[in-house]
């Protein structure tokens, strides 16, 4: 079943995907915002919409038929985080046959609404890129997302 990796341009989400990929991951998607990522992502077999959260149509056909979303994105210009953006996944993941949403949090004390989905929150905090420069990823992060999406 289909896995959709929100937020691919980001370094987190980035290296998530490659190690998706090298996984032998079936049907992975991936959106981005910045569209000069998209073609090292295609180059790797994985399908790449951009856009970003905002227009719930559009991420809905990404999502249609998959069963886990790792939401990643980071919000408009990097700024926030993915809860920042929460409620906008959760409108476009309406009747799409989504089961699953991962993510990470940096303040485990906080829950969103669930919307029914089974839902899998990460303790850590997701890296930016800084003026085209790729700060570092947490490994063992990488590594909680991709067990975090085995659970299925």
């Amino acid at each position: 079943m289909p896995v959709v990796v929100i937020g691919a341009d980001r370094p987190l989400g980035g290296a998530l995907v490659l190690a998706l990929v090298e996984l032998g991951v079936p049907d992975l998607r991936a959106v981005v915002r910045d569209r000069a990522y998209a073609p090292a992502l295609r180059a790797a077999g994985v399908r790449v919409s951009v856009g970003d959260l905002s227009d719930p149509l559009r991420l809905g056909a990404v999502l249609e038929g998959a069963h886990t979303v790792v939401h990643l994105d980071t919000g408009p210009e990097g700024s926030g985080g993915p809860l920042d953006t929460w409620d906008w996944l959760l409108e476009a993941a309406e009747d799409t046959g989504l089961t699953r949403i991962v993510t990470v949090v940096e303040d485990e004390r906080i829950s969103p609404d669930r919307g029914g989905y089974d839902v899998v929150l990460l303790p850590g905090r997701i890296t930016r890129s800084c003026g085209g420069a790729t700060d570092a990823v947490d490994p063992a992060l990488v590594s909680a997302l991709i067990e975090a999406d085995r659970r299925r």
